[in-house]
């Protein structure tokens, strides 16, 4: 009897040293909401507190299994603590447990990167013309490749676009529509199979349409980077060679560019001969820019004040990258309900805009100087209304791709574009047309500034809604992930407290290192769009149940043998230094750079410090 309220007295002492230890969390969370500091200062701490739980846990627990002489049973202990650790972070982190930390996120992301580099091998040694590569070729070519992923209903091109890349469909599936046939399907691409090839080759516009009839991830080859890669792949530049002497390059530059027979055969030999003298392909047709009418009308451009006053480099590369095209009368440049993945300049013509919101259905008509599908552009929403040419009208188009190639080249414009983003006729256009809440037209605001000022591309606000939806359980998982982290801090005070007192320098160490942790992952689930009461309440559970797992843990180790003990002494060491090295030291380094190594010593000798204040020495 006196044994069992030995423990029960010794359980109680491990939940209030739990809860005291993990108390920092909801310090964190409510510093978040009134003080962010900058990365250094929580990485400093991280690291302060990860360097005295390094000395704390060496000292106190894994010194005296030691010295009883239990080293096997205390390494098997650790070595099934750390695996544990890992198969669990794992498992978290695929259902979306990577966000509650930096760190996690960007090692996810890699290993992501990772795997999707290997696919893009595998599809790109499906097609036939890179089937001659070596090891070494394959993995350039595949470093050249990009990641473009497509909603079901939206277009990968349309004819006239500039014939600017190859497109591999990784999955999904893309249907090619003939324009000259009154827009009838000709051909389904499966996964694996690769589209765009004859523009690809020659250079030319695109003749036809792909649109993405699922949801699709698509390898996108640029041309320049492909014809780069031919200097140092000379079986490689065989096949193109052999490629474009071939007939169906003749017959596409017949039938899809309007060539004569003669004329085509002459543009093949120039382009064979090019290549094998420069290792370069001349382009067969050449993209209209009308570089020089847009160059003399920006200024007078209304409903858009992205371009007026811009420096002159910047209006030069803009005009470079802006298609010029004819769009014959009834030939809708988009729907209501279509994509929005291009903007619109009139340069001579009439469009008239059908709005079914608008007030007794009558059209904005549109003329010479207006550009229209502004904010549905930006935003990279569905358009809102319809619009359709009165009568053959020629427009400017910029694409999506193209603008943010320019932002990245443009600092003027990028900050244009994220004032445009900024105000408050954006955040009424998706509140009112797209029915968003003000809290989530706040958050793509946010992110798409921070994404102009690190040079990423404009985030998609119709996919904002499904951001967490592509981690079904990502708020269950961030807390999964979260304690996770805590359970070795309990598990570890719970071993010693059975055998002894824990030392103040492990209770320092432990609170020290959960305020940045807290503080730090408070701010990214604010990001994630969790409210603070959200917030709040997870810390709290957590702290409870690292006083609960204290607890449990003195008792469940109390009835254990010595042997036993030790090996249950290791698992709690042993995960609590993979945790310490996998994910707290990793998210200091991450923030803090060289800060780490002297914060990480500045612990340990602190703990070593109050060690020696208790034991005397």
């Amino acid at each position: 009897m006196n044994e069992g309220l030995v423990n029960w007295h010794l359980a109680v002492n491990a939940f209030g040293i739990g809860i005291f230890s993990a108390l920092s969390l909801i310090l964190g969370a409510v510093t978040a909401r009134f003080w962010i500091p900058e990365d250094r200062t929580v990485a400093a701490l991280m690291a302060f507190g990860g360097g005295a739980l390094l000395a704390a846990l060496t000292i106190d627990l894994v010194a005296p299994s030691l010295g009883s002489g239990h080293f096997p049973q205390l390494s098997l202990g650790m070595f099934l603590g750390g695996a544990m650790f890992m198969l669990l972070n794992e498992a978290v982190n695929d259902y979306g447990g990577f966000l509650r930390k930096v760190s996690t996120t960007v090692y996810h992301l890699r290993a992501e990167k990772h795997s999707e580099y290997k696919r893009i091998l595998v599809d790109v040694g499906r097609i036939d013309l890179f089937q001659v590569l070596s090891e070494r070729e394959y993995k350039a070519l595949a470093s050249y490749i990009r990641t473009r992923r497509c909603p079901a209903g939206a277009t990968v091109y349309r004819r006239g676009d500039p014939g600017e890349a190859l497109y591999i469909l990784s999955s999904g599936a893309v249907q090619l529509l003939d324009p000259a046939d009154g827009m009838k399907p000709f051909q389904q691409v499966r996964p694996g199979e690769a589209f765009g090839r004859m523009a690809f080759l020659t250079g030319a516009p695109t003749a036809t349409v792909a649109a993405a009839t699922k949801d699709c991830e698509i390898w996108v080859l640029p041309r320049d980077l492909f014809l780069n890669l031919l200097a140092n792949a000379p079986r490689l530049l065989q096949a193109v060679h052999k490629a474009l002497r071939g007939e169906e390059v003749t017959e596409y530059l017949r039938v899809r560019q309007g060539f004569g027979r003669e004329a085509a055969e002459d543009w093949v030999d120039h382009a064979a001969r090019t290549l094998v003298r420069t290792g370069d392909i001349p382009e067969a047709v050449e993209i209209d820019h009308n570089r020089d009418g847009f160059l003399a009308c920006h200024q007078e451009i209304r409903r858009c004040e992205l371009f007026r006053n811009l420096p002159d480099d910047e209006l030069d590369l803009l005009a470079s990258q802006l298609i010029y095209k004819t769009h014959r009368e009834g030939r809708p440049f988009f729907y209501k309900g279509d994509f929005a993945d291009r903007m619109y300049i009139v340069d001579q013509g009439e469009v008239r805009l059908i709005d079914p919101q608008q007030t007794l259905g009558v059209p904005t008509v549109l003329g010479d100087g207006d550009a229209f599908g502004t904010f549905s552009f930006l935003t990279g929403s569905r358009h809102t209304a319809s619009a359709l040419p009165s009568r053959d009208t020629r427009v400017w188009v910029l694409r999506k791709s193209d603008l943010e190639d320019l932002l990245e080249k443009c600092p003027i414009l990028a900050e244009r574009v994220r004032d445009t983003i900024g105000d408050s006729e954006v955040a009424e256009y998706l509140q009112r047309r797209h029915g968003f809440d003000p809290d989530k037209v706040a958050r793509w605001m946010r992110r798409a500034t921070r994404n102009i000022e690190s040079g990423q591309g404009i985030p998609v606000a119709s996919a904002l809604a499904g951001i967490m939806e592509r981690h079904a359980g990502a708020a269950l998982a961030i807390w999964l992930g979260i304690m996770l982290d805590g359970i070795p801090e309990s598990l570890v005070i719970g071993a010693i407290m059975v055998h002894s007192n824990v030392s103040f320098s492990l209770i320092a160490g432990l609170f020290i290192s959960n305020f940045p942790e807290a503080l730090s992952s408070s701010v990214g689930m604010k990001q994630q769009g969790f409210s603070q009461a959200r917030i709040l309440l997870m810390w709290g559970s957590l702290v409870l149940m690292t006083g609960l797992g204290a607890a449990l843990g003195s008792l469940f180790f109390a009835e254990a043998g010595h042997a036993a003990y030790t090996v249950i002494e290791g698992i709690a060491a042993g995960a609590m230094l993979t945790m310490i090295a996998q994910t707290m030291l990793p998210e200091a380094y991450l923030k803090g750079g060289a800060v780490v190594g002297l914060s990480t010593l500045a612990g340990f000798i602190t703990a070593l410090f109050f060690k020696t204040l208790e034991t005397g020495y």
